[in-house]
């Protein structure tokens, strides 16, 4: 399929670096020119998060995460708690009327807090929420929270304040 760029559709590739068309061929990840065959192979985030290292030496799917994987592991340092999980998943079984098990929605959530007192924190690093993590943390606070009364839920959002919400 062959696409004429424009703003919206393609903000940051607007010309070809060998031959300043403007006509480019979108197949999967990879970005062709249409005019001199000039392959762009860049994977890009649909919501502009760029993958990060953070201080742990782990990648971290964005920017905003990696800062607050940097803030949990110097409260690891300082000692303020015991240790943290990254990418902790859990499983949320669906069962029918009849008792059936009829699903197991799996959400991956990206820090679980060990506090020094034996109690555990899953922290949520959010630039943007979609409508299925929405899905994914009603089943959380609905499912999985009653059952794992030692367990906390606290959202962190990226915004101007990065004000954190705890459910």
């Amino acid at each position: 399929m062959y696409i004429k760029t424009n703003k919206t559709q393609a903000p940051k590739i607007t010309i070809c670096p060998e031959c300043s068309s403007k006509s480019f061929l979108f197949k999967g990840a990879s970005i062709t020119c249409r005019n001199c065959g000039y392959k762009i192979s860049a994977r890009f985030n649909k919501y502009g998060a760029k993958k990060t290292v953070a201080k742990d030496g782990m990648r971290r799917d964005s920017k905003f995460e990696a800062s607050v994987a940097d803030d949990l592991l110097m409260r690891k340092q300082l000692g303020d708690i015991k240790d943290y999980d990254s990418q902790y998943k859990v499983e949320m079984d669906i069962y029918s009327k009849d008792g059936l098990k009829v699903h197991t929605v799996s959400h991956k959530v990206d820090f679980r807090i060990h506090h020094n007192d034996g109690s555990y924190e899953l922290l949520e690093a959010k630039g943007v929420e979609t409508t299925d993590y929405r899905f994914r943390r009603k089943l959380l606070e609905k499912l999985w929270l009653p059952i794992h009364k030692d367990h906390t839920y606290t959202v962190i959002k990226q915004n101007s304040t990065n004000k954190r919400k705890k459910y």
